[in-house]
């Protein structure tokens, strides 16, 4: 098994052009993740964390964490976004911040959104087990193509998406890593590149669709989201059942990869939990377990009052 973890973890390097934004199976309940244009859409500030742990078993698997915002304002016609990123898979850990805006009007009994975006990204190496400790001491002699574990990069990229929604529907297109940056990654010693990383741009296009079942408490809300990058494309299709609103459950499935399970309970009016857990369908499935998935969301509104007329009497003048 490690084996096999540490053959992926040399190979990313050399996969750089393969998908390198991170999966969520709760893509439906993360939009903003994948789409600029979904910034000041819902009418509502929305505030979401998620946690993923993929392929259980492994020494050094990928965990990631994403924490984003949905912020309406009305006063720059749509709305703004924030997401933040902390991914580690092996000795690599990489931590992005994308900032959006979008325009938002109405179309067709619905509202058209267009957006843009900057993301920062910075990707270091932690403790590798091949690395000496001694690397950095007085005859070490270590090869010095060998990264140290300091060794970081940094790059700036864009982002751009529409996006569409109405009571009942919802869909867009976008595209990250849009510049394709590139960077070296260099040692806080100084002694020259040591690694070299390039973006390549990824394609989104995502949709879904809410259908009550008559004279029931029910409500299907099929998904998909279709992934493309060069040399790599693949798609998610999620059907899941509402019950009145408050609890969910659904099915996944992802191209030549794994089949998901997601659960999920509107506690509040505000807040709502879901959970997902992904069984691999991948040759990785004998070789250890699935990935878990934990989502936390908290809505609410700002409502601030209308002005009220009146008037207002100082007894000094009456």
């Amino acid at each position: 098994m490690k084996k096999t973890l540490l053959l992926i973890i040399f190979a990313l390097p050399f996969l750089a052009h393969s998908q390198q934004d991170v999966q969520f199976t709760q893509f439906m309940y993360n939009r903003i993740y994948y789409n600029p244009a979904v910034a000041g859409s819902g009418g509502a500030i929305c505030l979401n964390a998620l946690h993923r742990s993929q392929w259980v078993g492994f020494q050094g698997a990928p965990t990631t964490q994403n924490v984003n915002a949905n912020i309406p304002i009305k006063k720059i016609g749509g709305g703004i976004g924030v997401s933040i990123v902390n991914d580690q898979i092996g000795f690599f850990n990489n931590v992005s911040a994308r900032l959006m805006y979008a325009y938002q009007f109405q179309l067709a009994n619905g509202t058209l959104g267009v957006g843009l975006g900057v993301s920062f990204l910075n990707q270091s190496l932690g403790d590798a087990v091949w690395i000496p400790s001694d690397y950095n001491t007085p005859g070490g002699g270590i090869d010095g193509a060998i990264p140290a574990i300091d060794a970081n990069g940094f790059q700036v990229d864009g982002l751009f998406g529409v996006y569409y929604e109405n009571q009942n529907f919802w869909g867009g297109i976008s595209s990250t890593r849009v510049i394709e940056s590139a960077a070296d990654v260099n040692s806080q010693g100084g002694e020259g590149a040591v690694a070299f990383f390039k973006n390549a741009r990824h394609y989104y296009a995502m949709g879904g669709y809410n259908w009550a079942i008559p004279a029931t408490n029910w409500e299907l809300r099929p998904s998909t989201l279709v992934k493309l990058t060069s040399g790599s494309t693949t798609f998610d299709v999620n059907v899941t059942g509402v019950y009145n609103n408050k609890f969910w459950g659904g099915v996944t499935y992802r191209l030549q990869d794994a089949v998901a399970a997601t659960l999920g309970w509107q506690v509040t009016p505000d807040i709502r939990l879901g959970y997902s857990y992904d069984v691999a369908t991948s040759p990785l499935s004998g070789q250890g377990g699935g990935s878990h998935e934990v989502m936390i969301q908290y809505c609410f509104k700002i409502e601030i009052p209308p002005p009220t007329k009146g008037s207002y009497k100082n007894p000094r003048f009456l």
